[in-house]
């Protein structure tokens, strides 16, 4: 969690938004006090806390009141009706030297998971070093009424075309791209993605990462993934997908690319799967005009691999080279029964441990593999049709992904086990 969002002593934190800050508040709270002396106040309000969760409870310029835990103050200017109210923020700035990590709640959401903010919020002190705006993905498929949307008169004023809709995509990219999580604030900027949890984790998942890969390039936010239910949380790795498209097919017999399957080709049917992910950018490395021709029918980027008898790694480091990415992913085009599950659950890995993801069944490895940023080099340094295998074996950081079943992951690469597969398909 410190590492996801980046923290370090001296920190100042303003934590703004809506479902979650609380709790966030206090969890940071609870890991940063093992390494140092934590505050935390408010800028607005908030509830007074349990005694489970401070040492000490100052109220400005009364009494003490004494907790359970450790290395974690509170500091109230006064408290009233269960509340702890704001101290002004010249008596705030004299505690600043006086803890390693001080964590504030800057604005209010009445307990609802989705809000606006008037015109004298969120309330960022100038000395804040880092705001953390808070988005619940519990929202997902609510309704955009007045029930679950903290000012909503406000709301609707900006977004009158959303009212009585349901809360989705399209909505969350317009709408965090407007919020006013980091108003009149300039230093570093997180948006943390709560609830990718239950369930519908995946789901939740490959929605936030769809809305983060179209918001990060006319942002300068950060983002970071995960649950504090769950006391999960990832940093958003930009992962670019390249597809090897340039082989020979030598034990096919021909262009396996080409080979009919569901009203399509290979190669069709594996572009037309990994453009329903949210990768950031989709990478073809082909050799022909048929090829090229597919690939700028999704829009993707197509480069020519004119090096391609040299082996599948002159793929691998053609894709590499134009990535300005911090993760790959590579695929080769002979998985027919690869699903957005499989991959999205991969994925999903990937960003959680940022280290090599492999799939695995039994004791057979799988592909596809992602390699996170640190593997570069020596990933441009592969020669021949090794592949990435050389960068597996001299890796030390590797995470294996157990699925149940080898049947999603097989590959076909001779003509025999097409036939097989098609008879297989259609007898199902």
């Amino acid at each position: 969690m410190i590492n996801s969002f980046d923290i370090k002593k001296g920190d100042i934190i303003t934590i703004t938004g809506a479902g979650g800050k609380t709790s966030l508040l206090f969890s940071l709270a609870n890991k940063l006090s093992k390494i140092g002396r934590v505050l935390i106040t408010t800028t607005t309000k908030i509830r007074v806390p349990e005694k489970k969760y401070y040492e000490n409870m100052y109220i400005y310029n009364n009494n003490c009141l004494r907790g359970d835990s450790k290395n974690i103050d509170v500091l109230a200017y006064h408290i009233d009706n269960n509340k702890i109210f704001s101290c002004p923020y010249d008596i705030l700035q004299k505690y600043t030297d006086k803890y390693d990590y001080i964590l504030i709640e800057g604005d209010g959401a009445k307990e609802k998971k989705f809000k606006w903010w008037s015109d004298t919020e969120p309330c960022i002190p100038s000395f804040t070093t880092k705001v953390i705006g808070v988005i619940n993905m519990d929202i997902l498929n609510s309704e955009i009424s007045e029930n679950n949307i903290h000012r909503f008169q406000l709301f609707r004023e900006l977004f009158p075309e959303y009212i009585n809709t349901k809360i989705n995509c399209e909505f969350l990219v317009d709408y965090i791209s407007k919020a006013q999580y980091f108003k009149n604030f300039s230093g570093e900027k997180f948006i943390f993605f709560n609830g990718i949890d239950g369930a519908n984790y995946l789901n939740r998942f490959t929605i936030s990462s769809k809305i983060i890969n179209l918001l990060q390039e006319k942002t300068d936010f950060h983002f970071v993934l995960g649950s504090i239910n769950d006391d999960n949380f990832f940093k958003f790795i930009k992962t670019d997908a390249i597809v090897m498209a340039s082989g020979f097919s030598k034990r096919m017999g021909q262009n396996k690319l080409k080979l009919p399957i569901n009203d399509s080709t290979f190669f069709e049917n594996t572009l037309s799967l990994i453009n329903k992910i949210s990768f950031h950018k989709i990478i073809v490395c082909g050799r022909d005009s048929w090829t090229e021709e597919i690939t700028k029918k999704y829009n993707n980027i197509f480069l020519s691999n004119d090096k391609a008898h040299l082996g599948q790694s002159e793929s691998i480091k053609l894709g590499v080279s134009l990535s300005n990415a911090d993760g790959y992913v590579f695929f080769t085009c002979d998985q027919p029964n690869l699903s957005l599950e499989n991959i999205n659950e991969i994925y999903y890995n990937f960003m959680r441990f940022n280290s090599i993801i492999i799939p695995k069944v039994d004791q057979e490895n799988f592909s596809p593999v992602f390699f996170p940023k640190d593997t570069r080099e020596l990933l441009l340094t592969l020669q021949g049709d090794k592949g990435g295998k050389v960068v597996i074996k001299n890796y030390k950081n590797i995470k294996y992904i157990n699925f149940p079943s080898k049947d999603n992951f097989i590959d076909i690469d001779t003509y025999d086990e097409y036939l097989n597969f098609i008879n297989l398909s259609n007898k199902n």
